[in-house]
């Protein structure tokens, strides 16, 4: 199957895929007593679809674990995305774009921590500067269109994510939102710590042993 990138405001591509857990917000249930927590994260919404792909602990390697938080395409705004998670410390390692377009994040990323009987909420990720950067170094390589299980993953030229609104006034609103579409959980939010970090892929430039 042929697949064509769509670009932030017109038309360039993205994926990846694993783990059991509550996905959807509106079907987290959470109590203080709960063995899991939540993360909870404001984002863009983009005319295509894409996930954000976290390691925990530091194990990213090959075969690792991969945690996945997906964003299905839509009308201009923002949303709130949340899934269950296990109590540990996670990393965001690559951003996907149509489950054919990935940026690998070793250069400069962020953790934060998940505790039991808690939603994290880490604040507005503005996948938009990470996409628009992806889709010009697809453009740049003349990757554009991708098939079958072919993708294109390019890693140590993009910035850092940008966080914002992780403080009181987007502590309320994600209080707010957890209330009312995440069964009366909103005591349960807390600010996540977000932390800045950086990681290592293999020595042959393999980003894949980590992002891929």
């Amino acid at each position: 199957m042929r697949v064509v990138i769509r670009l932030l405001m017109a038309a360039l591509i993205c994926s990846a895929g694993p783990a059991v857990a509550q996905k959807q917000p509106e079907k987290i249930r959470l109590s203080e007593s709960s063995r899991d927590g939540a993360v909870l994260i404001r984002v863009p919404v983009q005319p295509f679809s894409a996930a954000l792909q976290f390691s925990k602990n530091g194990n990213s390697g090959f075969m690792s674990r991969v945690y996945l938080m997906k964003i299905a395409e839509g009308e201009p705004g923002f949303r709130y995305i949340a899934r269950t998670l296990s109590p540990g410390r996670y990393r965001l390692d690559s951003v996907w774009q149509q489950a054919h377009w990935s940026v690998c994040l070793e250069s400069g990323t962020f953790e934060f921590d998940v505790k039991a009987g808690e939603i994290a909420y880490l604040g507005t990720l503005h996948t938009d500067l990470l996409f628009r950067s992806l889709q010009d170094q697809a453009i740049a390589s003349e990757d554009t269109v991708q098939r079958g299980t072919s993708y294109f993953l390019t890693h140590g030229s993009t910035d850092a994510p940008l966080i914002d609104g992780n403080d009181e006034a987007g502590l309320a609103a994600a209080r707010s939102f957890a209330e009312t579409s995440m069964n009366g959980t909103g005591e349960l939010v807390r600010l996540a710590g977000v932390n800045a970090t950086s990681f290592a892929t293999s020595g042959a430039g393999k980003a894949i042993q980590v992002c891929g």
